[in-house]
């Protein structure tokens, strides 16, 4: 995610709006199975049953028709439409990622990490003039965060220097996290150098990171949703960078672990339809990697499921990070023939600059408490929180508020409180 994103609002209405209808057909499917069960060996009660299956099949199939007509824009403006708890079985974590931790009930450690954008005030978590963030974060316990390694600054295009990836790195480690470094620049032709002499490709930049960072870092997503935006890859394109820029990166530090496909949400953008199924970008990046055989340490998407200013629209969608999170964890398990970590790298109510819900304190802690139980019930690996300080969506999506000398936000406390419920 960048300062803004319309497209990625849109892409949003349309994809809950999706959502909701997929549960509707599977309570029916679920209610009519049941019934199945129950009535085997009691014809009459078995036809009365198969009756009342198809009033609730034609009173589901209102009710949806009922929610278009009531959305606008792909919004729907009801309240009273509960996504259900989805929870899958406990998972053993057989494979932590470097720095991992399993805390109190089987809870994921890097469950609690944050991001570190591009810097868009002087004022962020970087520079930190206040010294409240770092100290903070270090203080209450979070764990993993993901920090962009941008190969030309989005603010003014410079090349980024190593002094620059040092701050970053330095920043980690202030806060006491674990680094997730951001490869963000993909594509291998050379990029405008800007203010810098060099015109080395990102490529060429990549390797120089890793190779400097060391053991400082030891965990990489390839990319960062590279299925939309402006220079948006095609499933192609991106196969080829991954397959490229992967195995090198891996000689450069062979105790790196590698994440993709970052997309924009679990399924991604690029969809085609065969036999009545969708496969959009992440399962054919699953598809794509099983046949060249390199394949990801962790996979990775982004979440975020409020598309309205309603708080309590906004509530109900927590429970999709459940669902969202087995889906894709069904797909790693089908497409690629085992289990790997996945996570939510970015997360947050909204992708842009809400400040209608991001200034509503209570909203903000009820929303956070929410999303992580949901994660935590799905047995996420890892997520972080969309950001820090960065004046994310003009300070919306920030954790600490710029406007008040950097005091923590109310879902940074949500955070550190559920911390201190699961840390040993």
């Amino acid at each position: 995610m960048t300062h803004d994103s319309t497209e990625r609002k849109q892409l949003l209405r349309t994809q809950i709006a999706n959502l909701k209808e997929q549960i509707y057909q599977e309570r029916i499917t679920a209610y009519f199975i049941s019934t199945l069960k129950l009535s085997k060996n009691a014809p009459i009660l078995f036809l009365f049953i198969v009756i009342s299956t198809i009033s609730l099949i034609v009173s589901c199939n209102l009710h949806i028709e009922n929610f278009q007509k009531k959305t606008v824009n792909g919004v729907s403006n009801a309240t009273n439409i509960t996504l259900p708890i989805q929870s899958s079985p406990p998972s053993s974590f057989g494979s932590l990622l470097p720095g991992q931790q399993i805390w109190k009930n089987g809870v994921s450690s890097f469950l609690f990490g944050t991001n570190n954008t591009q810097a868009w005030s002087d004022d962020n978590i970087e520079t930190d003039p206040y010294n409240i963030i770092q100290p903070s974060l270090k203080a209450a316990g979070l764990t993993l965060m993901r920090s962009f390694f941008f190969h030309h600054s989005l603010a003014d295009n410079h090349r980024t220097s190593m002094a620059e990836i040092e701050r970053r790195l330095k920043t980690i480690e202030n806060s006491g996290m674990v680094c997730l470094g951001v490869l963000q620049g993909i594509r291998t032709d050379p990029s405008n150098p800007g203010s810098d002499p060099i015109s080395d490709t990102d490529f060429d930049f990549a390797k120089q990171v890793v190779a400097y960072a060391g053991n400082r870092c030891n965990l990489y997503e390839i990319g960062n949703e590279p299925d939309i935006g402006d220079d948006q890859l095609t499933i192609q394109q991106y196969l080829q960078k991954w397959n490229e820029f992967v195995p090198t990166l891996r000689t450069i530090n062979p105790n790196a672990k590698f994440i993709g496909p970052a997309t924009y949400n679990n399924q991604g953008n690029h969809c085609t339809y065969t036999n009545e199924q969708s496969y959009c970008f992440m399962r054919k990046f699953l598809q794509g990697v099983k046949a060249s055989g390199v394949l990801p340490d962790a996979v990775s998407f982004h979440w975020y499921p409020c598309s309205t200013n309603d708080p309590k629209t906004c509530l109900v969608q927590t429970s999709s990070y459940a669902m969202v999170t087995n889906e894709v964890k069904g797909w790693v398990h089908t497409d690629l023939g085992k289990d790997v970590p996945v996570g939510i790298t970015e997360w947050n109510m909204d992708p842009g600059s809400n400040n209608t819900l991001g200034d509503n304190s209570q909203f903000m802690h009820d929303f956070t408490v929410a999303a992580l139980k949901q994660m935590i019930s799905a047995h996420l690996d890892f997520a972080n929180q969309f950001d820090a300080q960065d004046y994310s969506g003009y300070g919306s999506l920030d954790m600490f508020d710029i406007n008040k000398n950097d005091q923590p936000k109310t879902q940074f406390t949500a955070i550190k409180d559920l911390i201190s419920q699961y840390k040993p």
